[in-house]
């Protein structure tokens, strides 16, 4: 038997991009338009999908990301993205998320926006 948070409390907003990568954190520019969030930064949310065009922005709900550097507390903790499409814990951030699933041996992270 497996088990899933998937789905829990998700919610979903389509911004216009030009991104075309799913399963990212992402920032909110000038006109909505949402793009890979840099390096540091806080981030509103994960692309569920992106065509070019527009994405599908995870901004509440379960996901599930890679991490770089030391792995996230479990409870509260403050993420920010790490500018290559995963996130990183935070020394200083305003972005605090539920953490409740790290795969140290996949250097995964499963948190709740």
């Amino acid at each position: 038997m497996s088990f899933s948070f998937k789905g829990y409390g998700e919610n979903v907003l389509t911004f216009p991009t030009k991104l075309t990568q799913a399963g990212i954190p992402v920032e909110v520019g000038a006109n909505s338009v949402v793009s890979k969030a840099a390096a540091d930064k806080d981030f509103i949310g994960v692309t569920s999908y992106a065509d070019g065009e527009l994405a599908g922005v995870i901004l509440n709900g379960y996901v599930e990301l890679p991490y770089t550097g030391t792995a996230p507390a479990f409870g509260f903790s403050a993420l920010a993205a790490n500018g290559t499409g995963g996130v990183k814990t935070a020394s200083s951030a305003t972005h605090f998320v539920k953490v409740i699933k790290v795969d140290t041996s996949k250097k995964t992270v499963g948190f709740i926006l």
